[in-house]
């Protein structure tokens, strides 16, 4: 029973660690809609670093290729699931919490969460070759762990000028190599992705610290559950009201999604 339970917990651990939540770094879609506007966007969406393109040594991706839907019963089955979820657990959540917790003090918590996320896109961009935008990524990481409190206040941007370029994540890592998206799919509480992204997905949840938090402090697995479901439920709550609107503005939402969410992926392969 007991190793039935830590498997468990492992599991689930990991599904959370998986999830990628929005930040500063402009991350991709995760569980419904949570970063819909920045994905809506993508085809628009600029940055500080997309005038000032480094030159890249390896040959990668020019463009994403066309993901096809093969599973689309069974993904709108999933879509609709995730759907309930956001409205009948994480809103409600996320709402009582934001009736607590000040809206500036929700954004140093994500702040603190993104900048813990810094392994993920120092490695991504280094395996992409691109070195400049890795040694970006460790100044920001250096300032906003000394001079913005272990993260919690975006100083390498206010006070440095070094705003976040473009986030690299291991699905944009295996697109560089030339590795196909295969078909769409929408994962149970991840959300939107495909096949190349969910193997991406489990890469960056291997590179994100808070995985390894039980084998190095004597905190459990429970402990990374929790805190990684606070997370989710931070992010949230500074984001409601985009997937209404969303919903609302979509004949079908899942077609509407699908095609947001690859035209995200294929923005980012283009940057």
């Amino acid at each position: 029973m007991n190793s039935s339970y830590k498997l468990l917990m492992a599991i689930l651990a990991f599904l959370l660690l998986s999830i990628p939540l929005p930040s500063g770094g402009d991350e991709p879609l995760s569980l419904t809609s949570l970063s819909f506007r920045n994905t809506a966007l993508a085809a628009t969406d600029t940055t500080s670093m997309e005038n000032e393109e480094e030159p890249e040594p390896f040959k990668g991706a020019s463009k994403a290729e066309y993901a096809p839907d093969p599973l689309e019963p069974l993904n709108r089955a999933f879509f609709t699931f995730n759907d309930k979820m956001y409205f009948w657990l994480l809103k409600p959540a996320s709402q009582i919490y934001g009736t607590f917790i000040p809206p500036g003090v929700r954004t140093c918590i994500r702040n603190a969460f993104d900048n813990v996320r810094f392994p993920t896109r120092f490695l991504n961009n280094v395996l992409q070759g691109k070195f400049k935008t890795a040694e970006i990524e460790t100044g920001r990481f250096l300032i906003n762990s000394t001079f913005g409190l272990a993260g919690f206040f975006e100083a390498a941007s206010k006070d440095f000028s070094l705003p976040p370029p473009p986030a690299q994540d291991t699905g944009l890592t295996l697109a560089f190599y030339g590795l196909k998206p295969g078909f769409y799919i929408v994962i149970p509480v991840l959300g939107p992705s495909t096949v190349r992204d969910g193997f991406g997905l489990a890469g960056d949840a291997f590179l994100n610290p808070l995985y390894y938090l039980p084998y190095f402090t004597s905190a459990n697995l429970w402990t990374s559950v929790e805190i990684r479901g606070g997370e989710m439920v931070n992010s949230t709550s500074l984001r409601i009201g985009e997937y209404e609107d969303f919903k609302k503005a979509a004949l079908d939402p899942y077609a509407s999604m699908r095609q947001a969410y690859l035209q995200y992926r294929e923005n980012k392969l283009l940057k």
